[in-house]
This record gives C-alpha cells, structure tokens and sequence, in this order.
C-alpha cells in the first residue's frame, strides 16, 4: 500500500486508488492515517467530523462513517481494525514501514542531518532535497480537516520548515548561494519572521556581492518581527565590516541541483 498525505491525501492499495469521495470519510480517513498504528477513540471522531468545536457528532454517526469507510477501502478494510468496547472503544489504521510518505519524511530528515553531522555535506544534501521532494502542496490540502487534524498539520509545517533550514544551510556550505538566492528570496518574504533563513538569505546575498540588499534584508525583518535579534543583529555588523568569516566555500556541485530548496 503507498500512502501519501504531503499533499492530497491519495490511498494506494494494489496499484488502486482507494480514498473515499465523501467528504467525511475522507475527514475521518486522515485522522486515521496520521495516527497510523495508534488507537483514535470514538470520542476524538466525533470531535473531528463535529460541526464546531463545541458540537461533536453522535456516536453512531461515528459507528455509520466507519462502516462507510471500510466499504470504500474495500480488500484494504482489514487494515481498519476496532479496539476496545463500549466508552473505551476506538479505531486504529495498521500501516507497514515507510508505507507513508510522512513516514518517509521523517527517515530522510533524520538520516540527513546524521550525514550533516557526520560532514557528508553533498549526501547530506541530497537526502534532505529527496525529503523535500515529498511534499507535492500543503498537506492533505483536498481534505476537510477538523480540530484534531489541524493541529498535526501545524506541527507538520514546522517539520517542513525545519528541514528548508537544513537545505539552506547546506546550500550555503556548498558554495551554492548563488543557485538558490532566489528561492530563499522568495522564502524569507512568505515567512518573514524566519530568522534563520533570513540570516541564509543576508549571507548568500553578501557572497553575491551584493551587500545594500542584504542590510536591506535585516531592515525588513526588525520591521516585522516582534522583537530583535542579536544573531542577525551580529551578522549586520560583519556585513557592514566586511568580516572574512563571512566567505564562503568555492561553489561544488557534489549532490546539489540548482533547485535545492523546493519548499516553503
């Protein structure tokens, strides 16, 4: 089965797609696949297909989109197993290793800040952008996602972002500032009260030889952040002095494509 939620949620079962077309099924679908291997209880269920947050759906609305959704998973329902009796009762979607995209996600991650760590700079830059590349949009954008799902997507967001950090700075160690100045442009005006990669940004702009846009930069970020930054506010002063620990690498090309940072 392949499974994927970094993007519209798509259910893979013997070359078939198998996502219900019901909006709640669907609702219900990806409260499971991000619990994958974890009992959801009747209660959160009813929360997640509720009409607001003060007004959950019965149980046996809950009983009746369940028995809906083994009927759309068909020769995949076995995977969708009920646990518990009575209040305690539950659901629970069994997945295989690395069955989910996300799953994927976080092994690639792990295993690339290890080779980061490890100064295997190129690898490391190839695992990261391989990362990356699973995400196809926000995740489960088709989906109407309820209070319990919201909440995972923020925390997912900020894995994706986390990992764009690592892409850029790998970038910058590569000598590739050049290549990806414009995505981190672009970054930095989507999130600008990212203070990391509005530091990648000042640094690959400086490397550039462009030293007015990259003090331009940091004027922008006091301008919307909440408060100050004393890393940033140490990099406008290097800037301005000139700093040589401010060079970078001679550019390599060693496991990096010019489109290195494809999130954000």
């Amino acid at each position: 089965m392949r499974i994927a939620l970094l993007g519209p949620l798509e259910v893979v079962h013997d070359g078939r797609p198998i996502v219900p077309s019901a909006p709640k099924q669907r609702t219900l679908l990806a409260l499971l696949l991000l619990n994958a291997n974890h009992e959801v209880s009747v209660a959160q269920c009813a929360r997640e297909l509720g009409d607001g947050a003060s007004k959950n759906c019965s149980v046996s609305t809950v009983h009746t989109h369940i028995l809906q959704l083994r009927k759309a998973l068909g020769p995949a329902a076995g995977r969708l197993r009920t646990t518990g009796a009575g209040p305690d009762a539950g659901y629970l979607f069994t997945t295989e290793p690395m069955e989910l995209d996300l799953d994927r996600f976080d092994k690639l991650v792990a295993l690339a800040r290890i080779r980061r760590a490890d100064g295997k700079l190129g690898e490391a830059a190839r695992v990261i952008t391989e990362a990356l590349d699973l995400w196809r949009t926000e995740a489960l954008v088709d989906v109407k996602t309820g209070p319990g799902t919201q909440r995972t997507l923020v925390g997912l967001r900020s894995k994706r972002m986390a990992a764009v950090v690592i892409c850029a700075d790998l970038a910058l160690r590569l000598g590739r500032h050049r290549q990806v100045l414009g995505k981190l442009a672009a970054l930095v005006h989507r999130h600008p009260a990212e203070e990391q990669l509005t530091a990648y940004l000042m640094t690959a702009l400086y490397r550039s030889g462009r030293q007015a846009d990259a003090l331009a930069v940091y004027q922008r970020f006091l301008a919307t952040a909440e408060r100050g930054s004393r890393a940033l506010s140490e990099l406008q002063t290097a800037i301005l002095l000139a700093d040589p620990v401010l060079e970078g690498p001679a550019a390599t090309s060693a496991g990096l494509a010019a489109d290195l940072i494809s999130a954000g």
